[in-house]
């Protein structure tokens, strides 16, 4: 059941003068919230109580390692801070160089706060552009992550030195620009997703539609990044392979989370079956889930609105009273977000969960064979590998071993009585699109992956092929759940296809045929083209729909008469 939308009146909103933005961070037995306030930090107090709200006097900072004190704040403005558990800092933009608070203590990351530039390198050879900075994300495991120019993310290695507050000033953070290929247009929005908490398998394979994520936790590999433009979000898992010694890594394409570049709307909806108007920020809360402020063209308002792992957006406040931005969930579970000039904060008591701002005390989490099997898999090429799968223009550089335990293709493939190339060093895979291979092999070693939409039928193809039907049926149900009403009718013909004489793929094609029927009216006013290629390519499958939506509208008629005919008999007789 999807969560209720409420209006503004609902909640309790307060407005005050800040500043600029907020963070929080562990302090003695509970937390602080600092605002950046000009060219230095002070408190807002009162943000892990509901008892009203006041600012602070301006924290007294001091230079590492010299201990100097700034008595005039800064060399330049505080912007974007994010706190990482890992370390137990705060990290924050001053000018176009990144620096670290701990306690009062300030020490320089990397850039060079009055020179920007794109340099990678290691501390203050590297250079930055700060300017475009508007949000960082920290993954917990060491990294920061930050937008440069316009629509580059670049990752920044802090020194294991500095790990659970770690003070050694001889140490450098290393500034990297990840291997992405840009989005259409800028990005704005960024923030790190850990990964989920592991689930049991569904019985039914397409019964639990409302999601992608497959049988277990950390397996799967380091969470994921999502970042977003305008009107779009994107994610990319973690961690990134690393790059061959021989040539750097390949661009990684924008995958779509949910929204749709330059569709600039207020829909609900799963993936690109959902829209946005105008977000600048999103936040995350302690299960994961994401929340943003978009704009309402219409009301010239804001209206608060969820987006789950899997790509569900759901609006769950309208009508706010101004334009926001880079939203914050206080320790108190308030929202808190921006005015358009920076200058005012909006809170609102939503009662949301923060995530957890400490590091567990029982140490890292316990080791398991999925997840040791995901850091093999993550770690190639590193000389253990005995085996090299071509797929396309691609080499995976894997381990027999599993392969053969975990599929049973390859299990048929690899045997020395089986093919005659079943001990060769390389082995080619036709006819099968490398980002599919991919999620495959993930599987096969931790046995969860998270399959994005836009590969879901190729995960599915060849999880049939290669005899994995597991896997198969959830890239189907990643596919159903992912559906609209631009979409559906391309579906139904994929799965048409391959749905002869039953196979994996019948249950799913009954399952759009439903969802067809459900959303005629949507799919009539939105896919008309696609529509007529159905009447020519599939003419029978077309007659059942129609058929079938026409039943569906003559049933609800009759209902609606039968209702509206009992009403007016009861008021026939009340008269």
């Amino acid at each position: 059941m999807s969560a209720p939308r409420l209006c503004a009146s609902d909640f309790a909103i307060c407005s005050f003068y800040t500043g600029r933005r907020v963070v929080s961070r562990p302090h003695g037995d509970g937390t602080e919230t600092l605002t950046c306030h000009g060219q230095g930090f002070r408190p807002l107090l009162g943000a892990d109580s509901h008892c009203g709200f006041t600012l602070g006097e301006e924290l007294d900072l001091c230079w590492v390692p010299d201990g100097q004190p700034q008595s005039d704040g800064l060399e330049a403005r505080t912007n974007a801070p994010i706190f990482d558990p890992w370390s137990s800092a705060v990290y924050f933009f001053c000018g176009e160089a990144i620096m670290r608070l701990l306690g009062k203590e300030v020490m320089h990351v990397a850039g060079h706060i009055h020179e920007e530039g794109s340099a990678d390198g290691a501390g203050d050879a590297a250079r930055l552009e700060a300017k475009h900075c508007t949000q960082m994300a920290s993954d917990g495991a060491g990294s920061l992550y930050f937008i440069c120019g316009k629509s580059r993310i670049r990752r920044v290695q802090l020194p294991a030195e500095w790990r659970a507050g770690g003070r050694k000033a001889a140490a450098a953070a290393v500034v990297s620009t990840l291997p992405l290929a840009p989005p259409e247009n800028e990005v704005f929005t960024l923030a790190y997703l850990p990964p989920a908490a592991p689930q049991q398998e569904p019985s039914e394979h397409l019964a639990a539609v409302g999601g992608s994520r497959l049988s277990g936790g950390r397996a799967g590999g380091g969470g994921m990044l999502v970042y977003g433009t305008k009107s779009a979000l994107y994610r990319l898992q973690l961690p990134l392979a690393p790059p061959a010694a021989s040539a750097p890594a390949a661009p990684r394409q924008p995958e779509v989370l949910a929204g749709r570049e330059g569709v600039h709307a207020l829909e609900d909806g799963r993936g690109a079956g959902a829209s946005f108007y105008k977000i600048y920020g999103v936040t995350v809360d302690a299960s994961g889930h994401m929340y943003l402020c978009d704009k309402d063209v219409h009301t010239e308002r804001s209206r608060v609105r969820c987006v789950t792992r899997d790509g569900a957006v759901t609006s769950r406040i309208t009508g706010l009273p101004v334009n926001l931005l880079y939203p914050t969930i206080l320790p108190n579970g308030d929202l808190a977000a921006l005015t358009r000039d920076g200058g005012q904060m909006v809170i609102i008591a939503l009662g949301l969960q923060p995530a957890p701002l400490r590091v567990s005390d029982a140490g890292p989490p316990p080791r398991s064979l999925p997840g040791d099997l995901g850091a093999l898999l993550d770690a190639q090429p590193d000389g253990t590998s005995d085996l090299t799968i071509r797929v396309g223009e691609r080499l995976f550089r894997c381990h027999r071993a599993i392969l053969s335990a975990r599929c049973d293709y390859f299990k048929q493939r690899l045997a020395d009585d089986g093919f005659a190339d079943g001990r060769a060093a390389e082995l080619d895979l036709p006819d099968a699109e490398p980002d599919a291979f991919a999620l495959l092999l993930r599987w096969l070693y931790t046995g969860a992956v998270e399959v994005p939409p836009q590969h879901a039928r190729a995960a599915a193809e060849l999880g049939d092929r290669l005899l994995l039907p597991e896997l198969c049926e959830a890239a189907q149900a990643v596919l159903l759940a992912s559906v609209s009403a631009e979409s559906v009718v391309e579906a139904l013909l994929w799965a048409e296809a391959r749905s002869a004489a039953g196979g994996r793929f019948a249950a799913l094609l009954e399952a759009l045929k439903g969802w067809y029927v459900r959303h005629h009216d949507e799919v009539r006013r939105a896919a008309g083209a696609s529509r007529a290629r159905l009447a020519v390519e599939a003419p029978a499958l077309h007659l059942e729909l129609v058929d079938a939506a026409m039943d569906a509208a003559a049933d609800s008629a009759a209902v609606a008469a039968a209702v509206g005919g009992g009403v007016a008999e009861r008021k026939r007789r009340r008269s």
